[in-house]
């Protein structure tokens, strides 16, 4: 309905015109005026509608008739549109809830027509005028050329018919002008000094990026000389530039002109494109614009007159051949124009190809002299373009193994088999492999060469290939390709040598078990390395290095057992002889390039895919068998010898007699390679257990920190060491009520006769000694690989003296001394101060004397610990200094007196005793704790003053 359509009208309107302003239009705006109420529903206005272009704004002024005498309520007006005219019901709000009349700006972005009305969305009588807006495109900007340097240029080109100014400006947000061309109505040659550097887009009369344009190039020409591939001269961009060709290689001569290809310059060419000619420089140094033959019957290359008339040229539109008249050596070709004359004559020459002529004879080149088995070899023909050639191993041994031919090279003729062959009785072509006699494997095949005659073909060799020299081949055919023609042929020699293995072990050759012992060495003879071992008792041409403790001989290898050679000849394999099996003693270890029969004479029929392909000649096995283990002989190898020890485990305590609340260190060293050892102490009603990590190189240092409230009393201390399976045999485990130590019985197989379990927290425990010597027997069962060290530390009361120094003379420097059984490196403070010593007024000038100072407990001659401070008197006060020593790290005290005087009478030094009601420090030795039975090394040890004791389990 009507009605309904203008509502869309004027949806549509608003929308055109977005948000509502109350601002005048802007200056440029187009304005038309939409009256409410205005009575007029079907003409809209301006009658043929208003026209505008995409990205112009135009301002809908919306009023109301005020001869209506209507009070309108804004709220309910929208502005609508639609753009089919008397189908609103498919208009559009635009704008929606006017708050009175007002402006409502709207830039189009789309072409098309649009009807714009207002209405009441509550009311269906429609009373607007209509707007009619025609949105059109912006008209485009005109390109003219291209145009190039040296050409003949004029305004008129440029739709001018008056002098115009051409303008080359920035590429910025706001272009500023670079440099200005003025082109008259005359004809002018278009300068390099105008253009400079500046190619690309001039605009046309406008200083800014908008309007006509027109683009400005130099004219520039490159050449390209390529193998042609198909018909018209098409090649696959292999060029000759710079190589070598045969007189009857097909080449293709290309002129590219990215910017200048198909434009009309004025040229002599099609359409007034430029024109250009290759000059060819012969081996003489002569200059012709003929090269080469083509087509059929052959005619005279002449490069002369060659139209731009596409970005890339093919000159001719044919490839052409040297031919066989051309003469041999270095030629040279270079492209220049030759239309439009300007540019003949200013215009720069392309670059400049270079190529060699060769007369054509067969050859066949090797990339190397000699190569190592089981490394391939190249040799390379060069003959006539596009011809099929044989190349093979010349007389091959039949009963020895030949280098084999790589398959799927390119080039191989592989449909290659014609009839009536005429060739040697012992060879033979099929499928393009070339056979001969009863030999079992292609010794050869066809190919074809390339374009420029050329093929390179690739031989395998194994590391089973007979180690001598062998003759290459290349034979080219008769014209027919039924026989092989004899007089054109060629041969070149390539030794196949053996490589070598090599094989060293990190350290000293005498590892203990558990150690890692890194294995390395070359083999230029394969790209895999065979190792296996021999030694007392076991199997008697060796085991698989990689199976232990599984004992599979070495025949029977697979590529899990097996070491990759790298790509630079080198091999590397890390042992880890943890659990491998063996015992202890001397053991020789075997590196080879093959699989063989260990260190046997004799090879050995095997099932393994890594022996070498079977045949009769190795004298064992049946037709049946396909693989066989040679005999060491018949492989590169190298051995080396290694001493296998059992590991020891030390462990030594920093003193034998540790303060309360001090630190106990127990270092040592565990070979065998162990990442963790278990600690265990044990006292009077005290069980403790640690775990100690162990350096790479076998040492280690734990710290243990004695509890300030533990007893004074002798203290025991295993460490545990978990040998060959890497396990620990004897566990701990915290039941809960109890901790309890058992022989895991997974690890040893539940053994008769073995120590089943102890506890050591809980009900029924062990006490101190008997604990530990209960777990040093479960540990030297005989059924359970782990070793033990054990020690024995005495904990006492801290205590520290001080060795009184007696009068010093004043000004004197003197030495303070001590003793104590605090730890070595414990920290202690001495402080030395006047007796006198009291506040007094700041605004006093008395001075007092003395002086505090940090130092470290150092080990004595005895199983005391000492202690010292060096003191300078100068400038001290006669008078009586107290000396008080303090433990940093541990609670303990002690103080002294001496005097400062005049003059000293010498006198001996005395033990200070600690004075005060409650001494912090004790001069009284410890109450040695009664020896414990079953524990008698330990306590024999400790009455001995034993710093520690090595043990090593069943010597």
């Amino acid at each position: 309905m009507k009605i309904m359509a203008v509502l869309a009208v004027l949806l549509a309107a608003a929308l055109f015109v977005g948000a509502a302003a109350a601002a005048a239009p802007t200056e440029g705006d187009k304005t038309v005026n939409i009256t409410y109420l205005n009575g007029s529903v079907d003409t809209p206005i301006p009658a043929d509608g208003l026209s505008v272009t995409v990205g112009e704004k135009v301002t809908f002024n919306v009023t109301q008739n005020a001869s209506a005498g209507v009070n309108v309520d804004w709220s309910k007006i929208t502005l609508n549109y639609t753009t089919t005219e008397g189908y609103w019901d498919d208009g559009m709000t635009i704008k929606s809830a006017f708050s009175a009349a007002s402006i409502a700006p709207f830039t189009f972005t789309e072409v098309g027509t649009y009807w714009i009305a207002a209405v009441n969305s509550t009311d269906s009588k429609f009373n607007s005028s209509i707007v009619k807006v025609i949105v059109s495109d912006v008209p485009a900007a005109k390109s003219y050329g291209p145009v190039f340097v040296n050409q003949m240029i004029n305004a008129s080109m440029f739709g001018q018919n008056s002098d115009v100014i051409l303008y080359k400006l920035s590429g910025d947000a706001n272009p500023a002008v670079l440099d200005t061309i003025k082109v008259t109505v005359a004809d002018m040659r278009l300068l390099s000094e105008q253009v400079g550097s500046n190619t690309g887009v001039w605009y046309i009369g406008n200083p800014s990026n908008k309007g006509d344009y027109v683009a400005i190039w130099y004219p520039e020409i490159s050449l390209k000389a390529e193998l042609t591939t198909g018909a018209d001269g098409a090649t696959s961009g292999d060029s000759i530039d710079g190589k070598t060709i045969n007189k009857n290689t097909q080449i293709s001569f290309i002129i590219e002109a990215a910017k200048l290809g198909g434009v009309n310059v004025g040229g002599a060419g099609e359409a007034g494109v430029a024109q250009a000619k290759i000059i060819f420089s012969t081996p003489v140094s002569g200059k012709t614009t003929t090269f080469g033959v083509y087509g059929t019957p052959s005619s005279e290359a002449n490069f002369i007159g060659l139209n731009i008339t596409d970005a890339r040229n093919i000159a001719l539109k044919t490839g052409v051949s040297a031919g066989q008249n051309a003469a041999a050596g270095t030629w040279t070709a270079q492209a220049e124009f030759t239309s439009p004359g300007t540019f003949s004559d200013y215009a720069k020459k392309s670059n400049m190809v270079s190529f060699t002529i060769q007369s054509t004879t067969l050859t066949i080149t090797a990339a190397k002299d000699s190569v190592i088995r089981s490394n391939p070899f190249t040799v390379t023909i060069q003959g006539d373009s596009k011809t099929n050639y044989s190349v093979y191993i010349d007389s091959p041994a039949i009963n020895e193994v030949n280098p084999t031919l790589q398959p799927g090279q390119s080039g191989f003729q592989s449909g290659f088999a014609p009839s009536e062959l005429t060739f040697d009785t012992n060879y033979k072509i099929l499928n393009g492999q070339i056979n001969y006699s009863n030999y079992a494997y292609p010794i050869g095949g066809v190919f074809q060469t390339d374009a420029s005659g050329q093929r390179t073909v690739q031989f395998n060799t194994a590391d089973n290939t007979e180690d001598k020299t062998y003759t290459i081949k290349v034979s080219g055919f008769n014209e027919t390709e039924k026989a092989w023609d004899s007089s054109n042929y060629d041969k070149v020699k390539v030794k196949v040598e053996k490589g070598a293995v090599t094989i060293a072990a990190s350290g000293d050759g005498s590892y203990y078990i558990g150690d890692e012992i890194k294995l390395t060495g070359t083999n230029t003879d394969s790209d895999t390395i065979f190792l296996f071992v021999t030694g007392q008792n076991l199997k008697q041409n060796g085991v698989i290095l990689k199976a232990l403790p599984s004992m599979r001989e070495a025949y029977t290898a697979t590529s899990g057992d097996t070491v990759a050679v790298k790509t630079d000849d080198t091999w590397e394999y890390k042992w880890d002889t943890t659990r491998i099996g063996v015992d202890t003693g001397a053991y020789t270890i075997y590196a080879t390039s093959r699989l063989t029969n260990g260190k046997s004479s004799d090879p050995i029929v095997t099932t393994s895919p890594l022996g070498t392909a079977w045949d009769a000649s190795f004298g064992v096995g049946t037709i049946n068998d396909k693989y066989v283990a040679v005999k060491l002989s018949d492989s590169e190898y190298a051995t080396i010898s290694v001493n296998l020890k059992q590991p020891f485990l030390s462990a030594v305590p920093s003193s034998t007699v540790i303060a309360q609340g001090d630190k106990l260190y127990i270092t040592g060293t565990a070979e065998g390679n162990p990442s963790t050892l278990k600690m265990f102490i044990f006292g009077p009603n005290y069980f403790a257990d640690e775990s100690i990590t162990v350096n790479d190189d076998g040492s280690y240092e734990k710290k243990f920190d004695i509890p300030s409230d533990l007893s004074s009393n002798q203290y025991f201390v295993v460490v545990q060491h978990p040998m060959y399976n890497g396990l620990f045999d004897v566990e701990l485990k915290d039941a809960g009520d109890y901790t309890y130590f058992y022989i895991n019985n997974k690890t040893t197989g539940n053994l008769a006769g073995t120590q089943g379990s102890f506890i050591v927290k809980g009900d029924n425990k062990l006490q101190g000694s008997q604990a530990a010597d209960a777990l040093t027997k479960m540990i030297d069962d005989a059924n359970i690989d782990d070793i033990y060290t054990k020690l024995t530390f005495t904990v006492a009361a801290p205590w520290i003296r001080i060795n009184n120094p007696g009068d010093q003379a004043m000004g004197s420097k003197f030495t303070i001394t001590g003793t104590t059984n605090l730890a070595i490196n414990d920290q202690i403070l001495v402080e030395v101060m006047s007796s006198s010593f009291t506040a007094v007024d700041k605004t006093s000038t008395s001075t007092t004397s003395g002086v505090s100072q940090a130092t470290k407990v150092v080990a004595g001659d005895g199983t005391e610990n000492v202690w010292s401070i060096e003191v300078d008197s100068t400038n001290w006060k006669l008078d009586e200094y107290t000396i008080k020593v303090n433990g940093i790290e541990v609670d303990v005290s002690t103080t002294t007196n001496f005097n400062l005087v005049e003059k000293v009478v010498t006198t001996t030094p005395t033990t200070a005793v600690p004075t005060g009601a409650t001494p912090t420090a004790t001069t009284a030795k410890p109450t040695e704790t009664p020896k414990t039975p079953g524990f008698g090394a330990f306590i024999a040890l400790a009455g001995l003053g034993a710093v520690a004791l090595l043990v090593l389990r069943r010597n």
